[in-house]
């Protein structure tokens, strides 16, 4: 006897990482205008990590965030799952610091406008999104504070907590 876990949602159990799909899903909704001035979608890297950052001056990261074990009933039957994730914007380049705001509020207003679009392909039932913090970027230490920097850098962060359901299964 072997318990699988489904999803609610989908009635199978996930095909895909969450994160991926969060990302997936972005990038797929990415060209709805909501009104800020964003980069195209061919000049955004969305990943689940940052690698060696080449080709791309626009970053959207989905990593999954350390979680204690969920209490369980041993015997019941669903579970509501509660799976954080930690939503990065980084941007590099002369205009980072607007490109990154305008990405954040974009991504607020296409995750708040598309409330059950995750439900019937990934099967996440709700998302709850904090706000964007911003990261402190360590400035070169070679570059002094009367020299223009090459590159500049404006990274921020937001929680993502995406909320389905799961029941067993005796197979």
């Amino acid at each position: 006897m072997v318990n699988k876990l489904l999803v609610a949602q989908l009635g199978t159990a996930f095909t895909v990482d969450p994160s991926v799909g969060l990302w997936t899903y972005l990038k797929s909704i990415w060209g709805t205008v909501t009104g800020y001035t964003v980069p195209d979608v061919t000049k955004i890297k969305f990943d689940t990590k940052f690698g060696e950052q080449k080709g791309f001056f626009n970053f959207i990261i989905i990593e999954n965030m350390p979680q204690t074990i969920k209490p369980q009933i041993l015997g019941a039957g669903r579970f509501r799952t509660n799976d954080v994730k930690r939503l990065q914007v980084m941007c590099l380049g002369p205009s980072c610091k607007n490109v990154k705001w305008n990405m954040e509020k974009h991504i607020e207003s296409l995750l708040n406008g598309n409330i059950t679009g995750m439900q019937a392909t990934y099967g996440i039932d709700e998302f709850l999104l904090s706000e964007f913090t911003e990261i402190f970027v360590q400035p070169d230490p070679n570059i002094t504070a009367l020299m223009p920097t090459k590159i500049d850098q404006a990274r921020s962060r937001a929680l993502v907590t995406l909320i389905y359901d799961e029941y067993q299964t005796v197979a």
